[in-house]
């Protein structure tokens, strides 16, 4: 079957034209016999911070959570509380190109994601499939298709009962029974991994 990444990233601007991911995480999602292992990867990248956006920084935590060694181009940062391992710039990219290579992406608003992997990576190495998934827009078909539903037998859908549009990913979430990242852990790239992969398991039934 075809691996599954939940990714998610950390970055000094909206703008992957005028910044970087600071922050990588990927939950991959291997299958051996249709039986599903999910393998936590993060890392840190040191940025260029003369375009950063403030804003940015400030709701990525970038100045508390940044933690990449003075002397050091990135880090694997994916062991919590335990240690920080410097890395080169050129590992990280390598480790992420090989982590995504052939899997489909997932993930909150991935198209936001892709941009700045892509940049990252460089030119030629985005070697995932083509056709991001955003919980969102897949929470909110799973939403239109349970109002179908009580259509078709007769119940009285309500607006209340469908997505409003624009999607709000975190009222999504919701309705299909995962509650968001708490203040502590939205906008850290693993928490907000894990929270795409909770979605996108709640709708899709679990790693089957």
């Amino acid at each position: 079957m075809t691996p599954i990444a939940f990714v998610d990233t950390e970055t000094t601007h909206l703008d992957a034209t005028l910044g970087d991911a600071w922050e990588v995480a990927i939950i991959l999602r291997e299958f051996d016999d249709n039986t599903p292992t999910d393998t936590e990867y993060v890392w840190q990248i040191r940025p260029n911070l003369a375009t950063a956006d403030p804003e940015s920084l400030k709701i990525g935590r970038y100045l508390e959570r940044f933690v990449v060694p003075p002397h050091a181009e990135a880090a694997w940062t994916g062991y919590g509380d335990g240690p920080v391992l410097p890395m080169m710039r050129s590992e990280v990219v390598a480790a992420v190109m090989d982590v995504l290579s052939g899997a489909v992406l997932v993930g909150s608003n991935p198209g936001f994601d892709e941009r700045f992997l892509r940049k990252l990576l460089g030119p030629g190495s985005a070697q995932w499939h083509y056709r991001p998934i955003d919980i969102a827009t897949l929470a909110a078909g799973y939403q239109h298709g349970h109002a179908a539903v009580l259509h078709s037998t007769g119940i009285e859908v309500k607006d209340s009962d469908l997505p409003r549009f624009p999607f709000s990913s975190r009222g999504l979430s919701r309705w299909v029974g995962v509650e968001p990242p708490g203040d502590d852990v939205a906008h850290t790239a693993l928490g907000d991994a894990r929270w795409a992969r909770d979605v996108f398991d709640a709708v899709m039934g679990g790693g089957r």
